[in-house]
């Protein structure tokens, strides 16, 4: 069976490409920038754009199934329209590649930002999508699931799946999650806010991915979530592991709002990664605490590992690639 992987230098893509290459399998990956993420590992790798059709369609011939991991994620707006551009249309692209290459599987990454976060009872696969009142990459991560069920409409086989804040080893661009993990292990985050996410490790999500594509049911959709903690418990647990002091001060979601231009400044003059933004604060702030995977553990077998598991291990990865002292 020949497998494609298209976003396979990201961090869910080459930890899915590790994953499948350990299982046996055949692997095709597509790839939009030069990466060391896939060196040594026992694949084709070719060099392409989800925006160039005419690349698409000739990197999908032959192809049994896909699983489509590209996307932009950004957290200060989309100024020059490029997470529009990549998550809608270069969605829309390879819904229709498949369909004209016979592709027999398509296993598509959402986010559980594709959905509602309010109300704050149980989110699960029931909840509506994102409308046009979200943030704006919600909003394309909304309705690049619409091109997908405009493809299952015309007889594509097709799963999506929403993980949540994937984070995890092998981070090697490094991620918008990575970067402030990072930042938390080297004390370089003067204070913490309020809310959080639900954290997931990626190498879980790569397995329910498989699983997907082995057992999941045509048309339907799977949350992929692990555990969810505050900035602050998360900033703990990195404690923990690393013995660094955490931040001592947590900033209120409302003067944390005010301290933007500051943090950009603090950004700019430290050369770290800006994490805080005003898109950053909204997500904190409305991200549902109760997500639920009973759908993905009762028909994929997905259970995620403990987070104090993914945290040691991301950053013993780090230190091995001599990112992290």
């Amino acid at each position: 069976m020949q497998i494609a992987v298209i976003g396979a230098s990201g961090l869910i893509g080459n930890n899915l490409c590790r994953t499948l290459v350990e299982k046996g399998f055949k692997v095709k990956a597509l790839v939009h920038v030069n990466s060391n993420a896939l060196e040594r590992l026992d694949l084709e790798k070719v060099r392409g754009d989800i925006l160039d059709v005419a690349g698409l369609r000739k990197f999908l011939q032959g192809v049994d199934v896909v699983f489509h991991a590209a996307g932009k994620i950004s957290i200060d707006g989309d100024k020059d329209g490029s997470v529009r551009a990549v998550n809608v249309t270069g969605t829309k692209n390879v819904v229709e590649a498949c369909l004209a290459c016979e592709v027999k599987r398509l296993v598509y990454f959402s986010s559980i930002h594709a959905l509602q976060q309010q109300p704050e009872e149980e989110l699960d696969e029931t909840r509506a999508l994102v409308g046009a009142e979200g943030l704006l990459h919600d909003v394309a991560k909304s309705d690049a699931e619409k091109e997908v069920r405009k493809g299952i409409a015309q007889g594509l086989d097709a799963i999506i799946l929403n993980p949540t804040a994937a984070i995890g080893p092998h981070d090697f661009q490094p991620s918008l999650l990575g970067q402030g993990l990072m930042a938390l292990y080297n004390r370089k985050i003067p204070t913490l806010v309020d809310g959080g996410f639900d954290w997931v490790d990626v190498r879980d999500i790569a397995k329910a991915a498989i699983a997907a594509m082995e057992k999941g049911i045509p048309g339907e959709r799977y949350v992929i979530s692990g555990m969810w903690k505050t900035v602050k418990e998360l900033a703990f647990l990195v404690q923990e592991i690393s013995g660094k002091p955490a931040p001592k001060f947590t900033s209120p979601l409302w003067l944390a709002r005010m301290s933007v231009p500051l943090a950009k400044a603090y950004s700019f003059i430290t050369h770290t990664p800006m994490l805080y933004t005003q898109e950053t604060l909204e997500v904190l702030l409305r991200c549902n605490r109760n997500i639920s995977s009973l759908k993905a553990r009762r028909e994929l077998g997905f259970y995620p590992r403990p987070l104090s598991e993914t945290l040691k291990d991301t950053f013993d990865w780090h230190k091995q690639v001599g990112a992290l002292k």
